[in-house]
């Protein structure tokens, strides 16, 4: 039988990002080792030292700390195939039909400013220190982002929730949006808030896997078809992430901060590896990240080996405190042969970045800054309507 290269394989497109495990409803520490296990296994994410997630839910009495009893785990879709070890994706739904008006919605949604104001300010005073502690403050530039997307839950049952604990849950947080929402979005979220486009851009994204991790490799494609890169840059590493499932809604939302990181020193050789695997890239549209590689051109002798390739077509829209990027991602993981078509919205919170960095910034100012963004982010939640119908 005759050799079939892994991006021309006919694969399937189940959406898979990392998988990280944590407990319920509660902040708590990860353990580093832990961590960097589940990078390994999973798309090369990294982690602080002291990084930390908090998962809370918020519905029609506001942000609790206990599942309410209406509220069920039910599989993605009727014929879902999304699966880890043949476990069925499971997202939460909420069977009270109960409807408040909408600004009884925006005034309980804002409290979540006071569940997350003092986690933000101590995200950003252990991310500085980290920084300071490794002297990298030149070269690790923190970011502060939130997404929208759909939390899915693993390891557990369909069902009430209340009948058993999620706890030995593995919970994702799947970015892939509906096409209904960005239009949506376009249409009254980006006017009313004043978003000015400020470009587009194709691109292509090629993880190398490399002795010291994984290099982003940010590439433009040349009239002959060849691969060009323009910027390269480690593995950004994660100081924070909340997670908010707004069972009353139909996305939910993640509030993330992390930390870019500049690739300060590479040798010649490491950089005629990288620019050799790069160019022997082959531009196709066929296949899967719309970019292939002759047969065993995929690693390098000094142990650079190809990771994932993406393409990715973003729309960037700007105001003064805020950046908001609109994107069609796809993507091919060449470890594991899989593939995945995504659409994304990331809203920049760049003033609120800028601020947060101050170490003598006031408790009343991060809260005000807070309920600011959390305002938008519910205009954008609120743009879900009638995903599901």
């Amino acid at each position: 039988m005759s050799y079939i290269p892994p991006h021309k394989r006919n694969l399937k497109d189940p959406i898979q990002p990392s998988p990280f495990t944590d407990s319920l409803l509660t902040k708590f520490e990860k353990n580093i080792n832990e961590l960097r296990s589940s990078s390994a296994k999973g798309n090369g994410i990294v982690y602080s030292e002291k990084y930390f997630t908090k998962w809370f839910l918020i519905g029609l009495n506001g942000i609790v700390d206990e599942v309410p009893p209406s509220v069920n785990l039910v599989p993605l879709s009727s014929d879902s195939s999304e699966c880890i070890n043949g476990v069925k994706a499971l997202v939460l739904t909420n069977n009270d039909f109960h409807k408040d008006t909408e600004e009884e919605e925006r005034t309980r949604w804002l409290f979540v400013a006071e569940k997350v104001a003092e986690d933000l300010v101590f995200a950003y005073d252990q991310a500085n220190k980290c920084a300071a502690d490794h002297h990298l403050s030149d070269n690790s530039k923190l970011r502060l982002v939130a997404r929208f997307g759909k939390i899915i839950f693993y390891g557990s049952k369909a069902g009430p929730v209340v009948d058993y604990s999620l706890k030995n849950s593995r919970r994702i947080f799947s970015t892939d949006v509906p096409t209904s929402f960005i239009q949506n979005i376009k249409s009254k979220a980006i006017p009313s808030h004043e978003f000015c486009i400020d470009g587009e851009k194709q691109k292509y994204i090629v993880k190398i896997n490399g002795p010291n991790g994984i290099i982003n490799c940010k590439c433009t494609v040349k009239e002959d078809g060849r691969l060009t890169m323009y910027k390269a840059e480690l593995h950004p590493v994660r100081h924070l992430t909340i997670d908010v499932s707004c069972i009353d809604k139909n996305l939910d939302m993640r509030l993330m901060l992390a930390g870019k990181r500049k690739i300060k020193t590479l040798t010649e050789k490491e950089i005629s590896d990288i620019q050799g695997l790069l160019g022997s890239a082959i531009g196709d549209m066929n296949v899967k990240g719309r970019l292939r590689w002759p047969l065993g051109k995929t690693s390098s002798e000094g142990g650079y080996k190809i990771f994932e390739v993406c393409h990715a077509r973003v729309t960037i829209y700007k105001k003064h405190t805020l950046g908001l990027k609109v994107r069609e991602t796809n993507r091919f993981n060449e470890r594991y042969a899989t593939a995945e078509m995504e659409k994304g919205v990331t809203l920049i919170l760049k003033e609120m970045n800028t601020k947060l960095q101050d170490k003598n910034i006031e408790r009343g100012c991060v809260l005000e800054m807070l309920r600011d963004a959390l305002g938008t982010i519910w205009d954008f939640l609120c743009c879900d309507a009638n995903l599901m119908q």
